[in-house]
């Protein structure tokens, strides 16, 4: 299998402040297992209806990190794309993801700062009603103008 390449390659100059990239995603039961296989987290919150049922959640609930992985995704194939290295990531969690239920994941620019070629975002996930689900801030390093361009001359 060949692995998909990144969408995009952006460099400091092609950001600007209040530039945004969406996302729709659908955390499945497959994806949550998938996740708890890697991190060893099988809290029965994520797995087992009878006890969520207990919970104030009253069904399974998704990892809050397969939401923050979202970002990973924009990161890393459409905004900066190719080259892009992720430096910090916070994330506060405001409402439950259920499993099987459409979501939005949505990053902004908030800053720029071209002397030390970081881009910060805010980064937000939505419910398919619009109830911000998950907030937080990401610091990104997106390729350098010079790289970018010797990749280019690589290529022709």
């Amino acid at each position: 299998m060949t692995n998909p390449q990144p969408r995009a390659c952006m460099t400091i100059d092609d950001f600007e402040v209040g530039l945004s990239f969406t996302k729709p995603y659908t955390i499945t039961e497959e994806m949550v297992i998938k996740f708890s296989e890697v991190c060893d987290d099988w809290n029965p919150l994520h797995h087992d209806a009878a006890y969520a049922r207990t919970t104030v959640f009253r069904r399974p609930i998704a990892h809050g990190m397969l939401s923050v992985s979202q970002f990973s995704g924009i990161f890393g194939m459409d905004m900066p794309g190719l080259g892009a290295i992720w430096l910090h990531q916070g994330a506060n969690f405001l409402a439950p993801v259920y499993i099987g239920e459409p979501h939005t994941a949505v990053a902004t620019v908030s800053h720029i700062d071209a002397e030390t070629n970081t881009v910060t975002f805010t980064t937000e996930c939505f419910d398919i009603d619009g109830k911000k689900v998950m907030t937080g801030e990401g610091k990104l390093k997106p390729v350098p103008a010079k790289v970018k361009a010797r990749m280019e001359r690589k290529k022709a």
